[in-house]
């Protein structure tokens, strides 16, 4: 969906809307009131937040309605730091229920101009409840920051397992939309959690268009969408920076954006206009299990100084690898600058142009397709990749592209 589109549709909507500020929140007792009456009221759809109000909240705000709920925060900051709580295990991973905004619905959820911040657990929550059913869940964020959470800055779980085990969840999807927003300093306070996460189970898909927004600075992976189960991962990303992520745990660094893929299903992931630079593991890590492909159109990417790889792919078992980068510049990676990697059943086919790959501590690009990893013979057809305008220099393995059974032309 073209940006211009998108923005237009959520500002109309917002526009269109006849709404009266008479009863506005502005302290935590008007918040918990209006999230209360929205409980227990199916026509009561939307809060209206007093105009910059701040609040400080000493419990979390909790929804569990049915409707669909748009919130207008005109500029208010809400200030979780003494809202909610957790504990840690012994591996120093994090357990709790809380947030400073949950949400437990499989209604549309819309907020608007509002920030989130200091959160003692995660900052903003959807929780899927398991018996939904119908249409995906949709999840909209125009002009939001989420800053300074302990844990997660925004979560949206449709796993019934507390520690993200196993498939079970519901039977929908989720569609996230987040526009001209700022999602950074989270995932400080425990290990693994990141800017924004999002965890589907069973059936259903990830559906995530991410545009103008800043997703910096958070102790997890800057974005990781997590999808077990039968469905696919789809993600468009204009204008966003995903950088300086990773940092919290030395022992398991992480990523700027990392997408899992088990089970049935494909990744397609379009990029354009995008700073995934100073991640502490991969700056763009993808990897799709099962039965399934991997498709990916890059334009005017650029990630410089990861730990790890720049950009890494790892498709197994029956699936494709199909791509595209175009204005693509990976540097000073801790690894390959580039690493593309299929096994198993499957072919490599893609297109590099305007591709700079310098200084990267072993390859500038490696393309790898395997049936059996280091078999000694190829035993399926070629991969194919045609190059134009690629520049590598600098790369601690040299600067030739490296290949397996894959032909460069």
């Amino acid at each position: 969906m073209k940006y211009s589109i998108l923005s237009l549709s959520l500002l109309t909507a917002v526009a269109s809307t006849n709404v009266i500020a008479m009863n506005s929140v502005y302290d935590e007792v008007s918040l918990q009131q209006a999230i209360a009456d929205a409980n227990n009221d199916s026509s009561v759809n939307k809060i209206i937040f007093e105009r910059n109000a701040q609040i400080t909240l000493t419990a979390p705000v909790v929804y569990t309605g049915d409707q669909d709920l748009t919130l207008f925060g005109n500029g208010a900051t809400i200030d979780g730091s003494s809202a909610g709580s957790f504990i840690l295990d012994n591996d120093l991973t994090a357990i709790t229920e809380d947030g400073t905004l949950v949400f437990e619905t499989a209604g549309e959820i819309t907020i608007h101009k509002l920030t989130v911040e200091n959160s003692a657990t995660r900052g903003i929550v959807v929780n899927i409840p398991e018996d939904s059913e119908g249409d995906d869940i949709s999840v909209n964020l125009y002009k939001v920051k989420i800053l300074n959470s302990a844990l997660y800055g925004l979560h949206i779980d449709d796993n019934l397992d507390a520690f993200d085990d196993g498939t079970a969840g519901s039977e929908i999807g989720i569609d996230l939309k987040i526009i001209q927003s700022t999602i950074t300093g989270n995932g400080t306070g425990a290990i693994d959690f990141d800017g924004v996460r999002v965890d589907e189970r069973a059936d259903g898909d990830i559906d995530t268009t991410i545009i103008h927004t800043i997703i910096d600075g958070n102790g997890g992976d800057g974005i990781e969408l997590d999808e077990a189960g039968d469905g696919d991962v789809d993600a468009t990303l204009k204008h966003v920076s995903i950088s300086d992520n990773g940092f919290f745990n030395e022992e398991d660094l992480d990523d700027g954006f990392d997408i899992d893929e088990a089970d049935n299903g494909d990744i397609e992931v379009k990029l354009f206009k995008i700073q995934a630079n100073n991640n502490m593991d991969e700056g763009l890590d993808f990897d799709e299990a099962g039965d399934g492909d991997v498709e990916m159109n890059l334009r005017q990417v650029s990630t410089i100084n990861n730990t790890d790889e720049g950009i890494k792919v790892d498709e197994e078992d029956d699936g494709d690898i199909e791509f595209k980068f175009n204005k693509i510049s990976v540097i000073d990676s801790g690894d390959d600058g580039i690493q593309l990697t299929e096994l198993g059943e499957g072919e490599i086919e893609g297109e590099l142009k305007k591709v700079t790959a310098n200084n990267n501590a072993k390859y500038g690009i490696k393309i790898e397709q395997w049936v059996i990893e280091d078999e000694p013979e190829p035993v399926e057809q070629a991969g194919k990749v045609e190059i134009r305008k690629v520049t590598l220099s600098g790369n601690g393995k040299g600067d030739e592209i490296k290949t397996n059974n894959v032909t460069i032309e």
